[in-house]
C-alpha cells in the first residue's frame, strides 16, 4: 500500500484542475449495488438500452474490466450554471429556428474529452510516482456503476431521483473514474454511509412524466430516454412534441432542478457552461 503523502498530492492536483472532490475506495465486487441494478433490469427499467444490459458482470466487478485493478480512484467535476435559463435557441437542418429546453449537461463542450484529459494528468502524476503502475481512466464510456463508486469512495449519497449528491458540491456534477493497479487506503468506510434525503420528494413530484420512484426511474417514462436515447428518437420529432414534454427537446432537468441540494452546487467548469449563440440541431445529435 502506498504512502498517505502521494494521495495528498492526488487531492491537491485533483483540486488544482478545477475538481469539487476526490475518494478512493478499493476495488472489490459490488454486490448491493448490483442487486439493485439487477431487479431495475429485471423491472423493465433500462427500456431499449440494450447497452446497459450487457457487461454485467463487469459492472459489478471492475477487476474483470481492468485486470489486477485494486484501487478505484473517483472524481466530481462540476458543471452548468444556475443563473442560465434552461432554454435556448436552436437552429435546424433546414435553416428554421426556435427555444427549446437543453440539459444543462449538453449546452458546453463534450464532457467526456474534457474529464478524460485531466483524469490523465493525474494518472500520468501517478505514474510518475509510481513508474510500475498501471491504470486507466473513464468518463462514462465503459460498463461501470459511477455513482455507486462514487459512495464508496465517500463522495456523497445516492438520492430518491438517483443522482449522487454530495454535501459539499451539490448535485451537478459529472463522475471521473480511474481504475489502477495500485493500492491506496481507502478514505471511507461504508459503515458510516447515510442518506440524507429525508422525507423530500421534490423530485419525483417534480417529474412531468411520473418516471420517477423513489431510487427508480422508468427509462421508457423518461423524457431524457425520450428525447435522446430511444431508438428513432429525432430532433425533429422531438421538436415537433416539445408541447406535449413541457418544451423539452433534448433531455430533462425536472428532478434535478428540483433538488434542494442544488444550493451546494459548486461553480462549474468553463468548458461545461452555456456558450452564447444557437446551438445547431446536429451538435446535440451527436451527443
Amino acid at each position: 500500500m502506498v504512502g498517505t503523502h502521494i494521495y495528498q498530492n492526488i487531492t491537491r492536483l485533483a483540486e488544482s484542475l478545477g475538481f469539487a472532490a476526490c475518494g478512493v475506495a478499493a476495488a472489490c465486487r459490488l454486490e448491493e449495488e448490483s442487486e439493485h441494478y439487477l431487479s431495475a433490469m429485471k423491472e423493465g427499467c433500462f427500456a431499449e438500452m440494450e447497452y446497459l444490459k450487457r457487461n454485467c458482470e463487469k459492472r459489478e466487478d471492475p477487476r474483470l474490466l481492468f485486470e489486477g485493478a485494486k484501487s478505484i480512484l473517483a472524481f466530481l467535476a462540476p458543471y452548468g450554471d444556475e443563473s442560465a435559463t434552461p432554454e435556448k435557441e436552436v437552429i435546424f437542418g433546414n435553416g428554421t429556428c426556435g427555444r427549446y429546453k437543453i440539459a444543462q449537461y449538453a449546452l458546453g463542450e463534450d464532457y467526456h474529452r474534457i474529464i478524460k484529459e485531466k483524469l490523465s494528468a493525474i494518472l500520468n502524476y501517478i505514474k510518475s510516482r509510481i513508474p510500475e503502475a498501471r491504470g486507466r481512466v473513464y468518463t462514462d464510456t465503459a460498463p461501470i456503476m459511477e455513482r455507486a463508486w462514487g459512495v464508496r469512495a465517500g463522495l456523497g449519497f445516492i438520492g430518491k431521483n438517483n443522482f449522487l449528491i454530495s454535501r459539499s458540491a451539490g448535485i451537478r456534477n459529472f463522475i471521473g473514474i480511474i481504475i489502477t493497479d495500485v493500492e491506496f487506503e481507502p478514505v471511507f468506510d461504508m459503515s458510516q454511509y447515510k442518506n440524507h434525503c429525508g422525507e423530500c420528494r421534490r423530485c419525483i413530484e417534480s417529474c412531468p412524466t411520473g418516471a420517477l420512484s423513489p431510487y427508480r426511474l422508468d427509462a421508457a417514462k423518461c423524457i431524457s430516454y425520450l428525447t435522446i436515447e430511444k431508438k428513432g428518437s429525432d430532433i425533429g420529432l422531438n421538436r415537433s412534441m416539445a408541447g406535449e414534454r413541457e418544451g423539452w427537446i433534448f433531455g430533462c432537468d425536472a428532478c434535478m432542478n428540483a433538488c434542494p441540494w442544488n444550493s451546494r452546487n459548486r461553480n462549474g467548469w468553463n468548458e461545461f457552461k452555456p456558450q452564447p449563440g444557437a446551438i445547431p440541431a446536429a451538435h446535440l445529435r451527436r451527443r
